[in-house]
């Protein structure tokens, strides 16, 4: 195969982009160019917008334009260079449109413009689908929500603290900050490590008592985005949070949704290319691997997935977004897009530990046309007061388990957490990832750190025996639990876990974290408006888990486990049901396992040879 022509690339810097509202905001263009001249004629464009400093993606930029194509990276509105005041996500559907619509009338622009980057930058590019610019061609959102609310602010209503982190972390860096160094300290020592932990622990806060009063409009959207809107409200259907609303005035362009079943976003990026085929939008593309936010490595957490030879670094990322924007940009039939549906699924490793310690779980790619998979049958298994899994419905009449769930000693995530603490804190994102379910330490008094999450009173384990034959999943997951408690309001947590025997390696067995979900039982009816339970009631919840695709090989088990708190993924739910109310009380909460309140977790069952 014959390499592309490549060209050399200048960039023009500090490059003012007029907003409907007067601001400027600012990004650097980078031009193909030979004998130290911008190619002329008009080209394609491909845009990435960032609120982490538009230099810091200069390798970005100029990749895309030595393949030939205009490049922009842009500041996003009151980040770094670019003018305006920032509140996260609120403006960018505006900006994004205006944005793409000045660069696709460029002069050096034919008039198409394509989008791509991750998370945050990510976002923006749904922001922007929302108004449906002329000259939006195509995207690549890599790891970013379709629905602020539903799945990354609020997971099931409860508060998902990594955006509450990252607020703090981008108000370090706030153009405040930049004109005051103390102003960052301070912010960076409530955001950093065990300080975070602590001041979680503290949630909800109150304006005027944290560090972030003094970056005000960070303190604002901080109190906006997870402490004055819990319902599902006006507020939260502009398309700055929404985008999922807004799909019918999207494009109808190509998209490649990406994302890695470790990072916080499987399910609503899965979600998104669901809905969109649904409503038939032609060349969605589907990219999910065994990796973490903003990360390719097949070393996740403590396991190894073995996927040497597939995408494992940003360099092949880069060349597949290359090949995309090729393809439909470009028009080049020729360029290897791959197949429409390219998803990693875990499992089938010898279980021995490599070289560095990490358990091989093993896996495979998976590719086709559609996802979930032809043939997937949802198959369910019941929750039985004995701690068996089994797709035998329960005929007991009355069956339940009962636990305790104290605020003040929570379960420690484990397994997808956003947040870097324990043995992720040193890695940052590379470092999280799949573990063994063992406690970590978070606060003082949560928890024996080291000791099994299993054996954890408030914590109820359902597990199948032995696996006679190999068992694989590929796509969605919920559980229906029927429950009750005798506080207005709990939290109630599933985690669907691949459960190891004992080996040499791991001599008590390793519990692999498959898939989990939450939902804050005052959010049980409707998102927008809470209603508290009342005491004893016996009600009916669905909880949905983000999707997943695991073989679960022979001898192992399925297992479920069920309690009322994952932290410091999620906050520590009071149990009052007032959110604004600081004090704590214990909830008995019970599973009931009856004939006609039969609990359960739907797993997509994918046959072997399908």
């Amino acid at each position: 195969m014959s390499r592309k022509k490549t060209w050399d690339v200048i960039v023009v810097r500090d490059v003012m982009v007029p907003m409907r509202d007067g601001v400027n905001l600012v990004a650097d263009l980078y031009f193909p160019a030979a004998d130290g001249r911008p190619l002329g004629g008009e080209l394609p464009a491909v845009l990435q917008r960032t609120p982490y400093k538009k230099e810091s993606y200069e390798n970005m930029g100029s990749f895309f334009a030595k393949h030939g194509y205009l490049s922009v990276v842009q500041d996003c509105r009151g980040r770094f260079k670019s003018g305006g005041d920032f509140f996260p996500f609120r403006d960018e559907p505006q900006d994004g449109y205006d944005t793409v619509v000045w660069l696709a009338d460029h002069p050096s622009c034919n008039g198409k413009v394509g989008m791509y980057g991750c998370s945050h930058m990510a976002w923006v590019q749904f922001h922007t689908a929302t108004q449906n610019p002329p000259g939006l061609a195509t995207i690549i959102p890599y790891e970013g929500p379709i629905n602020a609310y539903h799945y990354s602010m609020r997971v099931g209503g409860a508060l998902h603290l990594g955006l509450l982190k990252w607020i703090l972390e981008t108000a370090i860096t706030s153009q405040e900050a930049q004109e005051n160094p103390a102003i960052a300290e301070a912010v960076r020592t409530m955001s950093s490590g065990q300080n975070f932990l602590d001041w979680a622990s503290r949630i909800p806060w109150k304006r005027g008592q944290t560090s972030l009063s003094i970056v005000p409009r960070y303190e604002d959207a901080a109190f906006q985005l997870y402490f004055e809107n819990y319902d599902y409200t006006d507020f939260w259907r502009q398309p700055g949070f929404a985008m999922d609303e807004y799909f019918e005035c999207f494009p109808e362009i190509p998209i490649l949704w990406v994302v890695g079943w470790y990072d916080w976003y499987p399910r609503t990026i899965i979600d998104g290319y669901q809905k969109m085929v649904k409503m038939q939008r032609e060349n969605q593309y589907l990219l999910v691997g065994p990796w973490t936010h903003n990360n390719f490595s097949s070393l996740c957490g403590d396991v190894n997935f073995g996927t040497a030879g597939t995408i494992h670094s940003y360099d092949d990322f880069l060349n597949l977004e290359l090949a995309w924007f090729d393809r439909w940009l470009k028009d080049d039939q020729n360029a290897e897009i791959g197949t429409p549906v390219k998803v990693f699924t875990m499992g089938d490793g010898d279980g021995r530990r490599d070289s560095s310690g990490r358990l091989k779980h093993g896996g495979e790619w998976h590719n086709g046309d559609i996802w979930p998979p032809v043939g997937v049958q949802p198959t369910s298994f019941y929750l039985h007061p004995d701690g068996v899994l089994s797709q035998d419905k329960p005929s007991q009449e009355n069956a339940r388990t009962s636990y305790t769930y104290d605020p003040r000693n929570t379960v420690s995530s484990n397994g997808r957490c956003i947040i870097p603490y324990g043995p992720a804190a040193e890695g940052g994102f590379s470092g999280m990832g799949p573990r063994d379910q063992i406690e970590l330490e978070t606060l003082p008094g949560h928890g024996i750190p080291g000791m099994p999450i299993a054996s954890r009173p408030d914590v109820l384990v359902f597990q199948t025996p032995p696996l006679s034959e190999k068992v694989r999943i590929a796509g969605n997951i919920k559980t229906t639990l029927w429950v009750s408690s005798d506080s207005p309001d709990t939290d109630f947590f599933v985690k669907l876990i691949d459960l190891y025997p004992p080996s040499p390696d791991y001599p008590t067995g390793y519990a692999f974290p498959v898939s989990e979900g939450i939902l804050r039982a005052r959010y049980r009816e409707a998102w927008e408006a809470s209603k508290p339970m009342e005491l004893g009631k016996i009600y009916q919840i669905e909880i949905l888990l983000e999707p997943s695709a695991n073989l679960f090989s022979v001898n192992h088990r399925i297992r479920v486990d069920v309690c009322s708190s994952n932290f410091p993924n999620f906050d520590i739910n009071r149990n009052t049901g007032d959110p604004n109310d600081r004090r704590w009380r214990i909830a008995e909460n019970t599973i009931y396992h009856e004939m006609n309140h039969a609990s359960c977790i739907v797993l997509p069952i994918y046959p072997l040879g399908s």
